[in-house]
């Protein structure tokens, strides 16, 4: 998935990132969003796998928890005291690009879904996203559950 690569990129950038300059706040921001950045990767990483090999239950375990973190994340990012600190510092363009991924990533993942809905044995997959706190819902139907 390109979202999936863009990710990792940032991750990259993040990782190359020095404290050294940073403020405290800045600092946890970096490492916080570094780790939930590294899980998430490795869950689309999961994902992709489970669709490639069709193991259904496993595309569907690795998507709900991919959608736990970039919910964690969202809510992390946009909470007063962080986004304060985001406003005035030095690392905004980086956030902006994590929260960008991580609306293409989410995308990606509803679009694989929606390709194998038949598959497996799902009738319908809603997404909605909502402003305060940013999050996605996702509401799955299955066949015969």
């Amino acid at each position: 998935m390109k979202s999936t690569t863009r990710i990792g990129e940032i991750l990259s950038n993040l990782e190359k990132t020095s404290f050294t300059g940073l403020s405290v706040a800045e600092q946890g921001i970096v490492s916080f969003t570094r780790a939930q950045l590294k899980k998430i990767i490795e869950l689309a990483e999961k994902f992709e796998k489970g669709i490639e090999v069709k193991n259904w239950d496993e595309a569907i375990v690795s998507f709900l928890s991919s959608v736990q973190r970039v919910n964690l994340l969202y809510a992390y990012l946009m909470q007063p005291s962080v986004l304060s600190s985001l406003l005035s510092g030095k690392i905004w363009d980086m956030v902006e690009s994590v929260l960008e991924g991580m609306s293409e990533l989410m995308g990606e993942f509803v679009v694989t879904l929606r390709k194998n809905l038949k598959e497996m044995n799902m009738d319908n997959i809603s997404v909605s996203m909502n402003s305060s706190p940013p999050s996605f819902n996702i509401s799955l139907v299955m066949k015969n559950a």
